[in-house]
């Protein structure tokens, strides 16, 4: 039985009546539509009614108001006969009938096999077998509604099975200039997810000239801004941001005229991206939650599920990993609900990284095993490769060298000929572990060439760092320092300072080896604050081992065993049985075990004039003595701020100094004239009632007391600091983002 379908439009009471004659037919305020209907909640392209065989499937595109079918918002919908249409909240009204060709009757209100719009894709496959040969247009929609389904669903093989005899011109030739348009966008978009770009940018470019010469030459805009729009993706892909936005701009400009929101989402979406890449961090974030809010209005899940995994990514890289968790979780929840196993596979891939920094790695190591077992499932080799990638870093952490070696192998097997930068990182970092230092730097410039050609600035500083320790070890620090430098460039771009705290480790890594000790610990200690903040217990536990070795070597014997000790009991819990071995080796020196551990430890959460808290693991006991005398040196500690000055007296007490404590500048300048012969160094803040800091170290210098001061002011400007110097201060140091480590490195500078 053939069936036609029919819509009544009813206007100021008379009854108009529009056939659906045409495979695809549009519904829009512009005269390009098939039916133009001029309303102000009606987009310019509005919505389509496609024709499947005796079904017709309505599809709302992306409207700014949306589409309704009997009141509920839909997104696409197969019409059943009766089924009312409104546009927007309030607009007009279409009914829709299902007519028998040959009769003109009402064909049954029943609903027809596979009104589902799911069951409708499952029978696709069974009605291109039975289509017409001389239907070429309703094949053209039958093949591209399978494809699309197909590209949801992360299928892109079965999607370019689907299209493949739009490959050849012959077929294309009969067909209408729109309808051949449609069908090289949706095979340009499956050669994009399948990474073959060029053909992709081929079928692209060649659709998006044939949408412009649509519609007697009027163009069809929605065509336009998708055909901009993917273009735009597959320029991303080639590296070339540039000539992405130009597309993205021109694809945003159309969709806007068309007036569909969807499009106008995903553009956002892909702009953001690119910000994203080049270090706009704020333009990423910006252009996403505009993306999120249009997405939301359009109900489109599988736009909604890329972007929630963005926004997980801003929190990652913002340092917030507790947050980032729970947000990947619900991006992953929203995407398996479209069943994209492809974009699932990402999901799980970002969600084992912040798992691995948050020292979640039993969970990490459970994840990675799903994520192997349903890309060998589903044949996927680049998720493959990226699980055996990251199962090979965990098991390295691990302690577990033959093991990650025998995952990085296979993580290169699966990756063929192409090369990852992290893959390499990874590899670089086993070699190193094997003792193979020359192919390891082999590893680690190949996998810094592929991450500049990728412009993956995360990696490039990655990268860099490894292999300015690798040169590092091998003597050539002046090398090591340039990559270092190279690197810190990059790291400004990085907004939670992650980066920067591995460059300031990797520099103090070289200054150690250089026997700069206060310049490694200064190094040291400002990348534990940042790591802590952040939450990274490993890296955390790495800074307090380098801290806790060079106490050692400055016979700061409490100090030391209290950092050493902090990093064995992170590094216990973690597993990382390598790491665990070296600490232990270390708190095993004979110098060591009689030590009552005694630390500073800086630590986030306080807010106010510091950042730091002390926490003193027990208590000191007795001073210690060294070579007979007693180790003791006063210092005077004038601070208003009560919170402050309590966080100094206990940070120093446990460096075992002797602290006078007052609160006004007229104690501070009374005290340290009377004691200046006992008193070994003053540190004063600037702002002091009664007297300055500044008026104090002028008064002391002018009776030629010379008691080293350090000076502790509001602000971090030049102004300041050149004011303390002139004043006759040692030395100045802004009371905002205190780090103690380096307070306390400057006072042992002075003290030597």
């Amino acid at each position: 039985m053939a069936v036609r379908g029919e819509l009544h439009l009813a206007i100021n009471g008379e009854l108009t009546s529009y056939q659906i004659d045409t495979p695809r037919f549009t519904f829009g305020r512009g005269n390009e539509n098939s039916l133009c209907i001029h309303s102000s909640v009606v987009s310019r392209t509005h919505a389509e009614l496609i024709r499947v065989g005796n079904d017709f499937l309505f599809r709302d595109l992306g409207s700014t108001n949306g589409s309704f079918i009997n009141n509920a918002r839909i997104s696409e919908q197969v019409l059943i006969d009766g089924d009312i249409i409104r546009f927007g909240n309030n607009g007009p009204e279409l009914t829709f009938h299902r007519i028998e060709q040959a009769t003109g009757a009402i064909v049954d209100t029943a609903p027809p096999s596979g009104a589902q719009t799911e069951n409708l894709m499952e029978s696709l496959v069974v009605r291109l077998d039975d289509h017409r040969e001389d239907d070429i247009c309703d094949e053209v929609n039958m093949r591209c509604l399978l494809a699309e389904s197909h590209l949801n669903k992360g299928e892109v093989e079965r999607a370019l099975e689907v299209l493949e005899k739009y490959n050849d011109p012959g077929f294309r030739a009969d067909l209408p200039e729109n309808f051949q348009a449609t069908a090289l966008l949706w095979l340009g978009r499956s050669y994009l997810e399948n990474k073959q770009l060029d053909r992709a940018l081929e079928c692209l470019q060649e659709s998006l000239a044939l949408y412009k010469q649509a519609s007697d030459g009027k163009g069809d805009d929605t065509g336009i801004a998708s055909a901009h729009a993917s273009i735009g993706r597959t320029m991303i892909n080639l590296g070339d941001y540039l000539a992405a936005h130009g597309h993205l701009q021109r694809a945003k400009l159309a969709a806007r005229r068309a007036g569909n929101t969807r499009q106008r989402a995903e553009i956002h979406y892909l702009i953001g991206k690119i910000d994203w890449k080049e270090g706009d961090f704020e333009g990423a974030r910006y252009n996403w939650q505009r993306a999120s809010r249009m997405a939301e209005e359009t109900n489109d899940p599988p736009l909604l599920g890329r972007l929630m995994m963005q926004q997980a990514l801003v929190l990652y890289t913002e340092g917030k990993l507790k947050e980032a968790v729970p947000a990947y979780q619900d991006a992953i929840r929203k995407i398996e609900a479209t069943g994209n196993y492809r974009l699932l596979l990402k999901g799980y891939s970002s969600l084992s990284r912040a798992l691995t920094r948050l020292g979640s790695w039993t969970t990490t190591a459970r994840l990675i095993d799903d994520r192997l077992q349903m890309a060998r499932l589903h044949g996927i080799s680049k998720a493959e490769a990226l699980a055996l990638t990251d199962q090979a870093e965990l098991k390295l952490l691990q302690g577990d060298l033959q093991g990650a070696n025998e995952s990085i192998d296979g993580a290169l097997a699966a990756h063929g000929e192409t090369i990852y930068a992290r893959t390499q990182r990874i590899l670089g970092r086993i070699l190193q572990a094997r003792a193979l230092p020359i192919e390891a730097k082999a590893a680690l410039e190949t996998g810094l060439e592929a991450a500049r050609k990728r412009g993956s600035i995360e990696e490039q500083v990655l990268i860099s760092l490894e292999l300015a320790q690798l040169v590092a070890e091998q003597g050539e620090t002046e090398k090591a320092r340039e990559l270092v430098e190279s690197a810190e460039v990059t790291t400004a771009l990085d907004p939670a300072l992650n980066l920067t705290a591995r460059a300031l480790f990797t520099r103090g890594c070289i200054n150690r080896r250089d026997n700069r000790i206060n310049e490694a610990n200064r190094c040291f200690s400002q990348s534990l604050s940042i790591f802590q903040t952040i939450g990274d217990p490993l890296r955390t536990a790495l800074c307090h081992t380098e801290i806790g070795g060079l106490r050692l070597a400055q016979q700061r014997f409490a100090s030391a065993r209290a950092h050493l000790e902090e990093a064995r009991g992170i590094f216990a819990r973690l597993g990382a049985i390598a790491e665990l071995k070296k600490v232990e080796g270390l708190l095993a020196i004979p110098m060591l075990s009689e030590v009552v551990a005694a630390m500073t430890t800086s630590l986030p959460g306080l807010g106010g004039t510091s950042q730091l808290m002390m926490a003193n693991k027990t208590m000191t006991g007795a001073l210690q003595v060294l070579n007979g005398q007693q180790a003791i040196q006063r210092i005077l500690v004038a601070v208003a701020n009560d919170e402050l000055a309590n966080l100094l007296v206990r940070g120093l007490a446990v460096e075992n100094y002797q602290v006078e404590l007052v609160k006004n500048g007229r104690e501070a300048s009374s005290l340290a004239m009377q004691e200046s012969k006992t008193l070994h160094l003053l540190l004063l803040d600037a702002l002091l009632e009664h007297q300055s800091g500044f008026d104090v170290c002028r008064e002391l210098r002018k009776k030629k007391i010379e008691t080293p001061v350090i000076l502790l002011g509001g602000r971090q400007g030049l102004e300041d600091k050149i004011e303390a110097l002139q004043s006759g201060a040692d030395d100045f140091i802004s009371k905002r983002n205190l780090i103690l480590e380096e307070l306390l490195a400057k006072i042992d500078a002075l003290l030597r």
